[in-house]
Formats: C-alpha cells, sequence, structure tokens
C-alpha cells in the first residue's frame, strides 16, 4: 500500500492540473459578453496601423549590420540617380540665360554659378557612387549654398 499511495497522489494531481477551467465558452477569454465591443475593437484600425509601425521600428532598430549597409547603397544609388537627374538639368537652366536679360557681367556670373552647380553634382554622384555616405552631407551644403546664391541675385527675373 505505501508504493501505491504516491503513484495515487501523483495520478490525482496530474488529473487535477488536466482539467479544463470552468469558463463562459461562449466568449473568448471565458468573459461574459457585456454588448459593448471592446475599446480595442473599436480602434482595430489605428491600433493595427500602430503596431504595424511598431513593427517597422523594431524591424529597423535591430537590422543586421548586412541588412543596414543594404539600405545604405540603396540610398546612395537613389542619390546618385537624382545628382545625375539634377546635373543634366543645369544645360536647361543654362539654356534659360537668353531670355533673362542679363548684362554680359550677369551673364558670366549665371554661367559661373551653373557650372558650379554642374560641378558639384558631379562631385554628389560620385561620392553616393563611392559609397561615401559621410562625405555627402558637406557637399550638399555647398549645393545649397550655389542654390541660394544664385536665387538672390536672379531670382527676381522669373517673376
Amino acid at each position: 500500500m505505501k508504493k501505491i499511495y504516491p503513484i495515487l497522489v501523483l495520478f490525482s494531481a496530474a488529473v487535477a492540473c488536466s482539467a479544463p477551467e470552468q469558463q463562459n465558452l461562449n466568449s473568448p477569454g471565458g468573459w461574459s459578453q457585456t454588448g459593448t465591443p471592446a475599446l480595442h475593437a473599436v480602434r482595430d484600425g489605428k491600433l493595427r496601423e500602430l503596431m504595424d509601425r511598431m513593427d517597422s521600428l523594431m524591424h529597423e532598430r535591430f537590422m543586421t549590420e548586412t541588412q543596414i549597409d543594404a539600405e545604405r547603397r540603396k540610398y546612395a544609388r537613389q542619390i546618385a540617380e537624382t545628382a545625375q537627374s539634377l546635373s543634366a538639368n543645369v544645360d536647361t537652366i543654362i539654356a534659360s540665360l537668353p531670355g533673362l536679360n542679363l548684362t554680359a557681367d550677369e551673364q558670366i556670373a549665371f554661367r559661373a554659378l551653373a557650372a558650379k552647380l554642374r560641378s558639384e553634382m558631379g562631385l554628389l554622384q560620385r561620392q553616393a557612387e563611392s559609397n561615401r555616405i559621410d562625405q555627402i552631407s558637406d557637399n550638399l551644403h555647398e549645393i545649397n549654398t550655389t542654390c541660394t546664391a544664385c536665387h538672390a541675385l536672379f531670382r527676381k527675373l522669373e517673376d
């Protein structure tokens, strides 16, 4: 009898642990239906949007070095393509020169700024193609300075 008693105790405990709890089977989680939707059900779309954003942020936060490097290369390619397009548009800027009625000195300044812009765009494109991301910011500052200088001198002519 002494050997059977511990086995019966273990068997009883196992049966008790495996027995389903009494809950209301008509509703998930055992809660009774109130007839009013839960707040998260009412805001389901917003909740889903926030959870998708959180997943995205977590994915970005925990990207591997290889994934981060691939993203950098992708953005560098996009910067290079955009710089190439902008550089090609310098010709359009220069083509507008005859319609601006500039003096000879103003035309020289206009062409010099356009040439500087083309040079800076070429440099930006080469930096991006070489994946020298740390140098791009300084070059973008120079491009912005060139654009601002040209607009300060010649924008009034476009109005």
